[in-house]
């Protein structure tokens, strides 16, 4: 059962998805999630549709019969989530000039865009954007 949970739980996490340090990756946010939370959330969150917003709030909800670990562990794992979703949003921003000057035949093609960054050589991009792709989880 806790297999089984442990892969609903990635795949609400990833799904949900379409930052100051280096993020961490929506994987090891749902690993923490699953080892620290799994009974917790088989306990008190079983009818919850596991999303990761439905899931936060049933387990914000219930904080006072879930595990000191697992309170501990679901709200950095859910930190870290939003942290990489603001990371892969920051990604056209901070990659604005070099979409348009190294990227210019992918407009309008987000995926390969981003495969088209992913190859420019280091010296095409900007610090930021170079920043932006590392903290996006893209390498």
């Amino acid at each position: 059962m806790v297999r089984a949970l442990s892969l609903a739980l990635f795949v609400a996490v990833v799904a949900a998805s379409p930052a100051a340090a280096e993020t961490m990756s929506f994987e090891n946010a749902t690993a923490i999630l699953a080892e620290s939370c799994g009974k917790d959330i088989e306990a008190n969150c079983l009818g919850v549709s596991l999303d990761a917003p439905r899931l936060k709030e049933c387990l914000s909800r219930n904080q006072d019969s879930i595990s000191p670990q697992c309170r501990a562990d679901y709200i950095r794992a859910f930190d870290a989530i939003g942290k990489r979703i603001a990371a892969r949003s920051a990604v056209g921003k901070l990659c604005a000039r070099e979409k348009q000057k190294v990227c210019a035949d992918t407009q309008g093609k987000p995926g390969e865009t981003i495969s088209c960054l992913l190859k420019a050589p280091p010296r095409g991009l900007g610090y930021g954007c170079s920043q932006a792709l590392t903290q996006a989880g893209y390498r």
